[in-house]
């Protein structure tokens, strides 16, 4: 970088640097920087992972110049607004913005010429023809025209392994015409957290993993790494090694959820409760089997067996156990809907005449994240079976979803509902007892699917007149 520029905040203003160069240079250079706080970061992405990385690097006093194509994101953070499950996020990032230690550009190319440090942490999905590579792409190509020698660019986004040595690094040399390795750094940096509780998980309780494209980067952003993150960093052998043990991580989960959800299926089979099974197993401490659930959910989990298989290209990996598990966790919406189609059937209701009530659109607990949620694909098989009558019930999440009728009122859910879905494992649907459900509902023949069995089977329906039925993903009916 080769000049410098001032930016104004309220009343103050402040000196970007663009001369801090940190790649190319010695370590002590690179230290007394670091020490000074005189690296800026550029973080590419505003979304619930693009915060976090805000949120802990303002935090410890460095300088971020932040860009989002979304003026809906940009205007939550100037209007102190911010959507985020984390509280502790929102506020970090809300006072950095005051107080001028977060700049928001408009302007991709902008950010990257402001930056030293350039960190993307922008979506990736699947589609129907493979990853869907759009935003990554055009944040990557904002950076290379902003890019200058002595720069670091990482990678943060969870990607196919092999893509930031291979795409990313394409697309930054032809746009900048400098090269990886000799003119500035390429590294990948996976973002191993709950977005529930990002800040802590990114600063505090897991180490950093940092894998380089070229040989240098991993070492320099080490040096900065170390002021940031609090649980330290690990460098690994390459940025494909660390894309890929993002992705093991993921796929590791999702495959053992998989395996509790076909044990359920076949513990009901058996006429044997799956949840005895599973506490007496884990009296094994070689043994930790997940619980079942009604499937699996976020925004990168259900994509990563498939990011592998494209990454490989090869035929046996998608006859391999990874994608047969990520198989089975996609079913697993339409199984729990059956279930509940199987109640309706035991109670004599008719589902074309029935109201249904799912409980929770999240696709976890406590949080008001609902991206892929099996909520979705529950609702949408039991449409396909006839149901029409759904109403889906979640206190977190506050807005309208398109085709889906939602509401934060659990009375006006259950009201005049034959059939129950809990879904998601909100504190608010533990405290509720299967008596309660009976009682708001009014109806005389209720069938309960608790697929994640959290609500309170200990009292029982008290309404003698009451037809009540309830299971899990791993128990047979019983009446309660």
């Amino acid at each position: 970088m080769c000049s410098s520029s001032s930016y104004k905040h309220g009343s103050t203003n402040y000196l970007v640097s663009l001369t801090a160069r940190i790649y190319g240079v010695g370590r002590n250079h690179v230290e007394r920087l670091v020490k000074e706080r005189g690296v800026v970061i550029s973080i590419y992405g505003l979304g619930y992972i693009g915060l976090a990385s805000v949120a802990a690097y303002t935090s410890k006093g460095f300088r971020v110049v932040g860009y989002d194509p979304s003026r809906e994101r940009v205007s939550q953070i100037e209007n102190g607004s911010i959507k985020h499950p984390d509280p502790v996020v929102r506020d970090i990032v809300s006072r950095a913005y005051r107080e001028g230690l977060l700049e928001i550009v408009e302007d991709g190319v902008e950010a990257s010429r402001r930056g030293d440090v350039k960190l993307v942490d922008v979506p990736l999905s699947w589609g129907s023809r493979g990853p869907v590579f759009r935003y990554l792409d055009s944040a990557v190509e904002s950076i290379s025209m902003g890019l200058s020698r002595g720069d670091i660019v990482v990678i943060e986004t969870t990607t196919p392994p092999g893509v930031t040595g291979s795409r990313v690094r394409r697309i930054l040399e032809e746009g900048s015409g400098l090269v990886c390795g000799r003119d500035f750094g390429l590294s990948y940096s996976p973002m191993r957290i709950s977005v529930e509780r990002a800040y802590e998980d990114l600063v505090r309780k897991y180490p950093k993993i940092v894998g380089g494209v070229d040989r240098d980067s991993p070492e320099i952003l080490s040096i900065l790494f170390k002021e940031v993150y609090e649980a330290g960093f690990i460098i690994m052998s390459s940025s494909t090694a660390a894309e890929f043990e993002k992705i093991a991580e993921g796929i590791y989960r999702d495959a053992n959820i998989a395996i509790a959800n076909e044990l359920a299926r076949a513990a009901r089979e058996l006429g044997v409760d799956i949840w005895e099974v599973i506490m007496v197993s884990r009296t094994n401490p070689y043994i930790s089997i997940h619980n079942p659930g009604s499937g699996v959910g976020g925004v990168s989990l259900p994509y990563q067996p498939y990011l592998l298989a494209w990454s490989i290209a090869r035929r046996w990996i998608w006859d391999s156990t990874i994608i047969r598990a990520r198989r089975a966790n996609e079913e697993q919406p339409g199984y729990i809907a059956g279930l509940l189609m199987e109640g309706l059937g035991i109670i004599g209701v008719n589902p074309e005449e029935a109201r249904v009530a799912i409980l929770g659109l999240a696709y976890k607990g406590d949080v008001s994240d609902h991206r892929n949620s099996p909520t979705y694909g529950i609702a949408g098989h039991l449409v396909r079976r006839g149901v029409t009558r759904i109403a889906i019930h979640d206190p977190y999440v506050k807005e309208q979803i398109d085709g889906v009728k939602t509401t934060a009122d659990l009375e006006e859910a259950l009201r005049g509902a034959s059939g129950v879905v809990i879904s998601t494992d909100h504190s608010l649907y533990r405290r509720l007892a299967i008596e309660e459900i009976t009682r708001i509902s009014g109806e005389k023949r209720i069938a309960i699917v608790d697929a994640r069995r959290i609500i309170d089977t200990s009292k029982k329906n008290r309404f003698g007149d009451i037809k009540c039925i309830y299971t899990t993903p791993g128990t047979p009916w019983m009446e309660c």
